[in-house]
């Protein structure tokens, strides 16, 4: 997660203004317990996804025509009715004047932005979003430590392969994978990225979705996209996706798009409680706000896809408290916080002085991972922290519970105050040291929680190879499955019992009298809020899904 708030700027340099309208949905816990149950490869109707049409009607307020009726009279263009929300674009003076825009310094050194919903339509519009431009500054290259215990040595293809027990074997099956980017300056290079798969012996690929990608080419981009093209292996489909809003316009954007790939990767967040800093809520809160992104994820749920979040790279203080903050000990990073996503930590591979002999030109040349021990990144070893805890503003879903209680009723050190009905995250851990990244035609070695979610969206996209080629449903919100694993076979997961999140990327914070910190976690045996169920043994994952579905 390597994105850091700069500021939020005004688009009043444009003529027109396009903004997305979310309305008050109905039937919301109707769709919570719909996406529970095809989710759940127990139940009759695992994999019985839903289309657009049936999950809009099911939302959409019975008097949203009175919306439309006064955009319209106002001449304000209604571009698509999307059922629970509108796309709208009008003249930036006629925007301000509907919904009284004002403009004034806020957090962060930022442009606030206010706007009022007409009284008459507060029972309908919820809030609107896309006043603003996110100007997003990304540090995905930060200098490498050379800690002697730590193996800088990189992780490609193969040692992925090796690494997490994956074969590719009679890959019949298809698939396909989005990365998702967040900003108005986001792009990727075709050439840069077919030299880090020629690195690794891969196929070169086509990505024939591209969306609102921009023609510069940023980092994050880069590593996000090279990390899925030289993992996903054959008949795969590798789409881009770039938004310049926010979360909820960038789910609404791909949930009401006829095609849609099977697995979105995301590897942007901001603190939970603190989303209203950094996009438009009107009156909401950042609950409010969190709580409609929510039930986007779920909409897309329904229709098969899912969603792999990083959990952060400032372990549980997050990045609004990097110098650790007492008043703000705790801070859940959002979306990898949310309930209805897969949220994936970090490792690193600890110093050994084993080689191996691989085959690709990456690791002959470049050098490659000697051992499959692996460590949760810390700040005291690589410099930063994988994130984790327990969210402030999102409830855990009971398919977390005898997980999560198992963890607090372990005697293990907690912090003071924390959430603990709160949803617990990461779900799982993957490699985020080293990984290899072509830019500018060199090759450079990128960390981050932004490496380890697009890796494990590439084992997503391998299992639901897995299961087309035998013609069962694709995983779509993977969760139920990963806890069930868990639970009946849990070897699917490889467990790690050392390491902690109470550092950040600047610094660990104090510890307390209880062998803890009141300012993260500490691992144990079985699930914990640093590492989550552990990393993933893809072999053994298939073998339960040959079982159970």
């Amino acid at each position: 997660m390597r994105l850091t708030l700069l500021s939020l700027i005004s688009c009043a340099f444009s003529k027109e203004l396009t903004l997305n309208v979310a309305l008050q949905q109905h039937n919301t816990e109707r769709l919570k317990s719909i996406l529970l149950d095809v989710s759940n490869p127990k139940s009759k109707n695992y994999g019985n996804y839903m289309e657009i049409d049936h999950i809009n009607h099911l939302v959409a307020p019975p008097d949203k025509d009175k919306v439309i009726n006064w955009l319209d009279a106002n001449n304000i263009d209604v571009l698509n009715d999307y059922g629970d929300g509108l796309k709208i674009r009008g003249s930036y003076s006629t925007v301000e004047d509907l919904f009284s825009v004002k403009y004034s310094m806020g957090r962060h050194n930022s442009s606030k932005i206010e706007y009022t919903i007409p009284e008459e339509f507060k029972s309908v519009i919820e809030f609107v979003e896309g006043f603003t431009l996110l100007d997003y500054t990304i540090y995905p290259d930060r200098t490498v430590l050379t800690n002697p215990a730590v193996d800088n040595r990189y992780v490609g293809r193969e040692a992925f392969e090796w690494l997490y027990n994956i074969t590719t074997d009679n890959q019949c099956g298809s698939s396909s994978i989005a990365s998702v980017e967040y900003g108005t300056t986001n792009g990727f290079s075709l050439d840069d990225l077919h030299k880090a798969q020629t690195l690794n012996n891969v196929s070169l690929s086509k990505v024939d979705h591209s969306i609102d990608a921009s023609s510069m080419t940023d980092v994050e981009s880069q590593l996000d996209m090279q990390m899925m093209a030289i993992n996903i292996g054959e008949n795969s489909d590798l789409w881009y996706w770039g938004n310049n809003k926010w979360l909820y316009a960038l789910a609404v954007d791909v949930f009401n798009n006829q095609t849609v790939p099977d697995i979105l990767s995301m590897s942007y967040g901001w603190a939970e409680d603190d989303q209203c800093s950094i996009t438009t809520c009107g009156n909401l809160t950042s609950k409010q706000y969190v709580d409609r992104v929510n039930m986007e994820y779920i909409k897309l749920g329904l229709r098969g896809i899912s969603i792999v979040v990083s959990s952060g790279d400032a372990g549980s203080p997050g990045r609004t408290s990097e110098e650790c903050d007492p008043a703000r000990p705790l801070n859940s990073a959002f979306p990898g916080s949310s309930p209805w996503i897969t949220s994936v930590g970090a490792t690193y591979i600890v110093d050994n002085n084993n080689t191996r002999n691989w085959t690709t030109g990456l690791c002959k040349t470049y050098g490659c991972i000697g051992s499959k021990t692996q460590s949760v990144t810390n700040f005291n070893e690589v410099g930063w922290t994988s994130g984790g805890g327990f969210a402030k503003l999102s409830e855990r879903l009971s398919i977390q519970n005898n997980a999560v209680d198992d963890y607090i009723n372990s005697g293990v050190s907690l912090p003071k105050k924390f959430s603990q009905y709160g949803r617990a995250y990461p779900d799982l851990s993957v490699i985020g040291h080293y990984c290899p990244v072509v830019d500018n035609g060199g090759l450079v070695a990128i960390d981050g929680t932004s490496c380890s979610a697009p890796l494990f969206a590439t084992i997503l996209s391998l299992l639901n190879k897995h299961q087309v080629s035998r013609n069962k449903p694709r995983v779509g919100f993977v969760n139920p499955m990963l806890y069930m694993m868990y639970y009946e076979n849990d070897d699917c997961f490889d467990d790690i019992v050392e390491g902690n999140t109470w550092c950040t990327e600047q610094t660990c914070c104090d510890l307390n009298e209880r062998n803890g910190s009141d300012f993260g976690f500490k691992a144990k045996t079985g699930y914990d809020p640093v590492y989550g169920l552990g990393t993933p043994n893809v072999g053994k994952m298939k073998e339960w899904l040959d079982r159970n579905t």
